[in-house]
């Protein structure tokens, strides 16, 4: 389902006009969100939907330049790693860590990779100090950034429950070794792209939106419309 379709249905709860100048759709996908997330949340944190692909958005290719441990690891021996190219969308988090369902180095000369293991930061400051050599590569997130410990991965493939929208420049890169983007996907209207949520989730999705808007935007609407009396009779004492 697409959110201008979720969108129609919250409409069609209450019969909402679509000229509403407060409850506008970019109002109703945002709460609708906001909602999902929440739900997904819970639903993750019981260990379910780790195996769809539905509520996971996956990076087919973000490039990796090299860094220097000093730039997230604080006082440490400086050593090469690498880190994204650009900052990450911010993504979920759930009790245990954040909601991601793999990461995958990718090699452009052999045309394949591997999935890399989580590691917190304070771990990997710690496996810096130890006098022996790590052949595992982790992956960690720091500074909004996602580094690699290899300084040789060159870009990895994410798939992760982000909280916000991929950029093109993220999603699309300009480097050969990702999805080649039509013009629809680059020009695509959000309320068209299909919603994350699961189908036996929409229902309650849907009611928490409709709940949420009536005890909140539509008690702005009432609280304008007072003022706006409240103005006119202040002109007409006058």
């Amino acid at each position: 389902m697409t959110f201008r379709y979720l969108i129609s249905s919250v409409r069609g709860l209450h019969k909402l006009l679509s000229t509403d100048n407060i409850l506008t759709d970019r109002v109703i996908m945002s709460e609708l969100k906001n909602n999902g997330l929440l739900l997904l949340k819970r639903e993750t944190n019981l260990r379910r939907l780790w195996a769809t692909d539905t509520i996971f958005t996956t990076i087919p290719c973000m490039e990796m330049v090299e860094a220097s441990t000093s730039e997230c690891c604080g006082n440490v021996d400086p050593c090469k790693i690498a880190r994204s190219k650009y900052k990450l969308p911010r993504i979920c988090e759930g009790n245990y860590a954040y909601l991601i369902q793999g990461v995958y180095s990718i090699n452009a000369m052999s045309g394949k990779g591997k999935k890399l293991k989580e590691i917190t930061i304070n771990r990997y400051t710690n496996l810096l100090k130890l006098p022996i050599i790590k052949k595992e590569e982790y992956y960690f997130i720091a500074n909004e950034y996602l580094y690699v410990t290899n300084p040789m991965v060159q870009a990895i493939r994410i798939s992760a429950l982000f909280e916000e929208d991929v950029p093109n420049e993220i999603m699309y890169p300009d480097c050969g070794c990702g999805v080649a983007p039509s013009n629809d996907d680059l020009c695509k209207n959000p309320l068209d792209k299909e919603s994350f949520i699961p189908g036996y989730l929409e229902k309650q999705v849907l009611q928490m939106t409709s709940q949420a808007l009536l005890t909140t935007y539509f008690q702005l609407k009432t609280d304008s419309q007072l003022n706006g009396m409240e103005e006119q009779t202040n002109i007409q004492k006058q």
